[in-house]
């Protein structure tokens, strides 16, 4: 039995939302912590979240434009996402080891459960 489109289409969907979001609050984040940023460590993590929020919306991008580059792009994404979350809880405040564990195996599940369900969805593995 064939799934109709709405259906097979919407965990796709969510992601792209989730994408949008993670997009925001990376290019917020940059905007708010630029200003306060001090040490080097926080200013290289500021950085990374920036790059983060634009590579999110290049990963949306390459799933209807530059799919030669979608692989490229979803990969750096995830990284830059894994980067931010746990250099954020070395960075800002009292470094905090375990908890900056956390946030990037988080991370790296999320992005990589995100890079999961667009590649089923929009099938972009064939154009890597």
């Amino acid at each position: 039995m064939k799934m109709n489109l709405t259906v097979r289409k919407l965990p796709g969907g969510i992601c792209i939302i989730l994408l949008l979001i993670i997009s925001w609050i990376a290019i917020k984040g940059w905007l708010d912590q630029l200003p306060r940023s001090e040490t080097i460590g926080q200013k290289a993590e500021t950085f990374i979240q920036l790059t983060c929020g634009i590579l999110s919306l290049m990963t949306i991008l390459t799933l209807y434009l530059w799919k030669k580059w979608a692989q490229i792009i979803q990969y750096a994404w995830a990284v830059s996402l894994v980067i931010t979350a746990g250099l954020s809880a070395l960075v800002w405040g009292p470094p905090m080891p375990h908890i900056a564990l956390i946030f990037g195996v988080a991370a790296l599940l999320l992005a990589t459960g995100i890079l999961k369900v667009l590649r089923i969805t929009f099938d972009t593995k064939k154009n890597s």
